[in-house]
């Protein structure tokens, strides 16, 4: 059927009335149902449910066609007459719509306030061409256009210096004292490098660090640069989803203050450069439980923009650069299958399914948009709906040694910390997690002197959390009118006084870790009876305070880094396992309080030791059937703390006559498990991490032996000696070829090495007793995304 002369019209106009007359879409529609051009059934189909203004406005464009050619004429000429019979100066609008292809339309950013003209209130005047100027003559007069980008470009210098000013300073981990570091301060570059987008998570995230470095160090230096350099390459981006990914205390935050300092540098030197960055983190959404537009979301968060805001929306989008800092913090689920699209900026969902839409380019589909997250929160996201993927590394040796500079009172100071780090090789592997750098130079710098000239060899993750946690207390703490010598002094009566806060705070965080959260409500704290104030103010983030200007309205904690929430954890499941109670209760309560107490004093009388040694093996059995490696940490920091030698360092939290447990229970219950066949690779090797920490005097030589072996040749090991020798092998990152012939390697020493074989470029294997099934583990290791094996 032939569409009639007003019907193609219509039709040719369809996208400038989507985007300029939406907002009166009420209006038309009351003067459509009063003349009967539509039914009240086509009002009920246009308006639908949980639609927004653009959508109802294509869904009128769709029903008038089907009315006939006078419908869609009456349309028209209520655009014509009706805003003209209001506009003194008498713009045909008629005329625009016919010179559509020779005019380009400029939306004013008002609101239709009293005194504005129809058009103006219409919002559709064009900005046109010379040519079409010319043909309008003095009749219609163009828009103040010189106005208009004034107006934006003052909006932005304001909105500017207000997110400049957000992020100009960095806090420091444990909040001392009132004032922050200036940014430009203790900035230091990190190590970034373009990556493909997924690979399943087998290990901690530390070890992860680790292993990144080492293809590092085989990679081509396209793929990798420092930070400054991605926030160059992210402001120049035209559009698309960029995701950054970093573990906890990586710099993923630090990174995104870094990029905003550089926007507001850009637009400060090239005030043309008129990018508009929106900041949010997804710790502020997780608490918006209404549904919001997209507009809603912004005009509510930037309300100081709100003038330009809509403008930018929906007609300049490539202006826009939106951040998102913090996937994995994100309590709502992402559904990117059976969200509904949503492309209309003014149309309504739950939070999440506006995340979805962005993610997905249905919403801001021309704008850059940034993400951060934690490796294993990426897995939620689609690869398809990715455009650049970036790799937080961390810290290499060199920029370790500039954060120390920046970082200790002094040379001397930073070069004994550095000399420390580098001397032992699982502290020196998790310097790469700027976060650990500081918590080492926090730990170490009160009393380099005495600790970094002792004839101590074996150093431990252990020993410098238990010295952090120390330093804190004792020189950060409440009792500020005492001196350094005063407090070193009452250490261990200080520690006494706050043993049981640390237990509270520690049981929060263990329960926290057994069911892999990190943020928590003021009712979990309340639930085990910390105090928001004193100790836990140094260890635990106060984010989202309320804000009655703001759409934050609720308090929730986070621990300083989740190294620190391990951390408390073991230290809780030491202290619990010490006293004879389950640590478990906290995670499961007992239904009978008064049934679980009698029955805790009754394994009391049983023994204490049977009872600690029967929760360290329970722990050992949970962390390994885990795939992920959530536990790993955990299990080194708990090996740590049962060493008399480490917990000494909090005399106080761990009273003496609780020190008695025989480490040589540990050590053998460790070594049991490293011969046990059925852990997967990955958690074998954090058991020799464990053992490292329960400073195991036979694996120290037998480190030594493979020093020895490495020039002679490995001969005659048997299958826990090759978990030992991956041990070995993923904390060097030097070695290129890794030569196993003549080695009587069987099967399962092969498989035991799998998570650093794909490290090496040669590979020697040959004369062994393989077999197909050393064949399959071999195909499997080329077929990981890590390989870099050129030579077999």
């Amino acid at each position: 059927m032939d569409l009639g002369p007003d019907e193609l019209r219509l039709l040719e106009m369809r996208p400038e009335l989507v985007e300029r007359m939406s907002e009166r879409i009420y209006e038309i529609l009351d003067h459509l149902l009063s003349k009967r051009t539509i039914t009240k059934e086509d009002f009920s189909t246009i308006t639908g449910e949980n639609l927004g203004i653009r959508d109802r406005m294509r869904n009128l464009l769709d029903v008038l066609p089907k009315r006939g050619n006078d419908a869609c004429r009456d349309l028209l000429e209520l655009v014509e007459n009706q805003w003209n019979s209001q506009n003194p100066a008498k713009v045909r609008l008629q005329y625009q719509f016919l010179n559509v292809s020779h005019c380009h339309w400029n939306l004013k950013p008002s609101s239709f306030g009293v005194g504005e003209t129809g058009s103006e209130r219409c919002g559709i005047l064009p900005q046109s061409s010379t040519s079409c100027q010319n043909k309008r003559g003095t009749d219609a007069p163009g828009p103040d256009v010189g106005s208009d980008q004034i107006n934006f470009n003052k909006l932005l210098e304001k909105h500017k210096e207000i997110l400049e000013g957000q992020h100009r300073k960095i806090n420091d981990y444990i909040k001392t004292t009132s004032e922050h570091v200036d940014l430009k301060e203790r900035y230091t570059n990190l190590t970034i490098t373009k990556s493909t987008l997924y690979t399943e998570q087998k290990e901690h995230e530390v070890t992860g660090v680790g292993n990144a470095f080492k293809r590092l160090e085989q990679e081509t230096r396209e793929a990798v640069c420092e930070s400054d350099e991605f926030c160059r390459s992210f402001l120049q981006q035209e559009k698309g989803v960029t995701l950054i990914s970093g573990v906890a205390g990586g710099g993923k935050t630090t990174i995104t203050k870094k990029l905003i300092q550089q926007w507001a540098a850009t637009l400060q030197s090239y005030p043309a450069s008129n990018k508009l960055v929106l900041f949010f983190t997804f710790r502020e959404l997780s608490l918006i439980t209404e549904t919001r537009s997209l507009s809603e979301l912004l005009t509510s968060h930037y309300s100081h923009l709100k003038p330009i805001l809509r403008q930018v929306v929906n007609v300049e989008q490539s202006k826009i650069l939106l951040i998102l800092d913090g996937l994995d913090e994100f309590k709502f689920p992402l559904d990117f299958g059976k969200t509904p699209k949503c492309t209309d900026p003014e149309s309504r969902q739950q939070i999440h399914e506006l995340i979805v839409n962005i993610i997905k380019g249905n919403l801001l589909p021309d704008s850059s948009v940034l993400l951060t997250s934690r490796p294993h929160a990426i897995g939620k996201l689609p690869e398809k709906c990715i455009q650049n993927f970036y790799q937080i590394l961390g810290f290499s040796v060199s920029q370790q040694k500039e954060y120390f500079q920046k970082t200790c009172p002094s040379k001397e100071s930073a070069d004994r910390i550095c000399g420390y780090v580098s001397s032992h090789k699982p502290l020196s592997l998790m310097c790469h997690v700027p976060a650990f750098c500081w918590i080492t130079s926090t730990a170490l710098q009160e009393k380099t002197e005495g600790l970094l000239t002792s004839k101590e060899n074996m150093a431990t993750v252990t020993h410098i959390y238990c010295r952090f946690l120390k330093a804190i207390m004792i020189f950060h703490g409440e009792k500020m009118g005492e001196s350094s010598v005063q407090r070193l002094v009452n250490a261990s009566g200080s520690l006494r006084d706050f043993r049981h806060c640390l237990k509270d705070l520690g049981a929060v965080a263990f329960k926290g870790l057994m069911e892999h959260k990190f943020l928590f409500h003021v009712e979990d704290l309340s639930r085990f009876n910390v105090d928001q104030g004193s100790l836990s103010s140094l260890f635990l983030v106060e984010i989202l305070k309320e804000d009655k200007d703001s759409f934050t309205f609720q308090k929730n904690y986070h621990f300083v880094h989740t190294s620190l929430q391990e951390f408390f954890a073991a230290v809780y499941y030491v202290m619990e396992s010490y006293s004879g109670r389950s640590p478990f209760w906290c995670v499961k309560p007992p239904h009978n309080f008064l049934l679980h107490l009698c029955a805790s004093k009754i394994h009391r009388l049983l023994g204490r030791r049977r009872l600690v040694q029967k929760h360290v093996r329970r722990i050992f059995q949970i962390a390994h059937r885990s795939h992920s490696g959530q536990l790993d940490l955990f299990c080194r920091f708990v090996s740590g703390l049962l060493v008399p030698r480490t917990s000494r360092i909090l005399e106080g939290v761990f009273i003496p006559r609780h020190s008695l447990l025989d480490v040589r229970y540990l050590i053998k219950l460790l070594e049991v498990q490293l011969c046990c066949e059925n852990i997967c690779p990955e958690r074998l090797i954090n058991v020799c991490h464990c053992l490292y920490e329960a400073q195991d005097q036979g694996l120290r030589d037998r480190l030594g032996c493979f020093v020895e072996d490495s020039v002679r040749g490995f001969k005659n090991l048997s299958s826990t000696d090759w978990t030992r020798l991956a041990f070995v092998l993923q904390l060097t990152n030097s070695i290129e070829m890794l030569n196993l012939d003549k080695c009587n390697l069987e099967p399962e020493g092969l498989r035991r090495l799998l998570p650093v074989l794909p490290y090496f470029f040669t590979l020697r294997l040959a004369q062994n007793p393989l077999g197909p099934e050393g064949a399959a583990i071999l195909a499997e290791v080329l077929k990981s995304q890590d390989c870099r094996i050129e030579k077999l």
